[in-house]
């Protein structure tokens, strides 16, 4: 149902937000936004995940479009900051060639899938990120823990009833095997009876 779903999101969404380093209320708004603008999601976060691991690098294939991956301190920018401004930069870019050439060494294999993102700088893609936002899509950091508290909770109650399940089973099984090794018994007692009767006897 949609209450199972919603516990099934909560719990993907930390996870992917712990994998990606992307904010929870970023990642809603980011699935809102690719499906609005016909971006797949997967290709959208596998871009994201591959402009992360270019932001630990040299840096180089940003500073060419003029972004920074750290702050005034040194500090890594958040990967939110850096895929909005990398897009906005990439727009700017009047050659096609060589703008598909940056978003390739930045967002790698995918990254002609994000057209429909680049292409106007991301605007449309925050707008729909604001919409989201404004029709109450986006549960907050406190709404998706309980929601995954929840979720832990019944994890933990099936992983019970489970256990408890088992214990029964191996009671009763225990219970029922002198009553069915005498009823095996019996069984083959007939069986041999009725072997010796005479076909005589069994018309």
């Amino acid at each position: 149902g949609i209450a199972y779903k919603s516990l099934q999101t909560a719990d993907d969404l930390n996870t992917l937000s712990k994998q990606t380093g992307l904010s929870t209320d970023f990642l809603q708004k980011m699935e809102y936004g690719a499906d609005r603008l016909d971006v797949s999601v997967d290709t959208l976060r596998g871009s994201v995940t591959k402009m992360k691991k270019n932001m630990a690098g040299s840096g180089e294939p940003f500073a060419k479009l003029g972004v920074s991956v750290t702050d005034a301190s040194g500090n890594m920018r958040s990967a939110e900051d850096v895929f909005m401004d990398t897009v906005k930069a990439l727009s700017l870019i009047p050659n096609e060639v060589e703008r598909d050439q940056a978003a390739y060494e930045i967002f790698g294999r995918s990254a002609d899938e994000l057209a429909g993102i680049i292409d106007d700088g991301g605007e449309a893609f925050r707008r729909y990120g604001q919409e989201a936002e404004d029709l109450g899509l986006v549960l907050s950091g406190d709404t998706l823990n309980a929601i995954n508290e929840t979720n832990d909770s019944i994890d933990k109650s099936k992983a019970q009833l489970k256990a408890a399940g088992l214990q029964l089973g191996a009671t009763i099984a225990t219970g029922l095997a002198p009553v069915v090794e005498k009823l095996t018994g019996w069984v083959e007692k007939l069986v041999g009876w009725l072997q010796k009767l005479t076909p005589e006897q069994t018309n």
